[in-house]
């Protein structure tokens, strides 16, 4: 197998989208470049650079020749990390590793299905159960980090400090009719997160996309049109996804339209909570509580 890039350097060589932003490192242990080599006889030391060893072997497509490099695959990189960082960035890791735009499923980094792939081919890796419990809770479809963190605060169990309103899909598809396509100026739209069997349809409005007039104003043509096509629609804007009041007010009102009743009663919610919320980025003016 030789020496190849691995760990958190493969993770930045695969551009995962705002991967600093999911993996939370500090400047130091990110600027660290980290290689994987099969024996200990091949470990050596230099500065800046972070040796690991693994003596498992690893199933066909696991590393990968890019040029004159060997890398870790995203699916490797996935399962690596699964014993270096919690059980939350790890689902928000995975999420961003089958995140692609809209429309677009052959821009994703790789899919869910391929995640399990490798995971059911590595029986003894470290950190396998981890990865197998975050697979759980993942997703292909996300197009943002936001929505990858919207959908984990609304999913995730209680017992990870989430509302438990899970069965959610990413980006759903919705073919316009000619009136409709000629209103918005498109002939098909996509629903940020969308409950398929109930309908119910949750919009997350940031405020870089949906805080001009002209952005609100198509937000109110395609809800209008949303819901003619029998979806409703739940907008969830960035401040009620910062402020923990608001947030909770939308899930109750999200879970009563599902039929769900929202409990808080497993033991240490409320610090799973708080360690699953530490995810959401720092941003002016959007301080928990305000």
């Amino acid at each position: 197998m030789g020496i190849f890039l691995s760990h958190f350097s493969a993770a930045k060589y695969w551009n995962i989208p705002q991967i600093e932003e999911v993996l939370a490192l500090d400047k130091g242990e990110f600027g660290l470049v980290h290689y994987t080599v099969s024996s200990r006889a091949e470990r050596y030391v230099k500065k800046g650079h972070r040796i690991h060893v693994s003596q498992l072997k690893l199933p066909e497509g696991g590393v990968i020749k890019k040029g004159d490099i060997l890398v870790a695959s995203p699916e490797l990189v996935f399962l690596q990390l699964s014993s270096q960082i919690n059980l939350h960035r790890l689902v928000l890791l995975g999420l961003q590793l089958c995140s692609f735009p809209p429309g677009s499923p052959n821009k994703s980094i790789t899919t869910k299905k391929k995640l399990q792939k490798l995971i059911n081919k590595t029986p003894r890796y470290p950190g396998r159960q981890n990865a197998q419990r975050a697979l759980k809770y993942i997703e292909d479809g996300s197009a943002s980090l936001m929505e990858s963190l919207a959908y984990m605060i609304l999913s995730l169990p209680h017992t990870l400090g989430g509302y438990g309103l899970g069965g959610a899909v990413f980006n759903y598809e919705v073919q316009l009719g000619e009136e409709a396509a000629r209103l918005l100026g498109q002939k098909r739209c996509f629903i940020d997160i969308l409950y398929r069997q109930k309908k119910i349809a949750v919009e997350y409005d940031s405020f870089t996309f949906h805080n001009s007039p002209k952005a609100q104003g198509r937000d109110a043509i395609r809800s209008g049109i949303l819901y003619r096509l029998g979806f409703e629609i739940m907008h969830l804007k960035t401040i009620q996804l910062y402020n923990l009041k608001a947030c909770d007010d939308f899930a109750i009102n999200l879970g009563r339209r599902l039929g769900r009743r929202i409990r808080f009663r497993a033991k240490k919610y409320e610090a799973m909570r708080n360690q699953l919320r530490s995810l959401l980025p720092l941003q002016d003016g959007m301080v928990e509580g305000t």
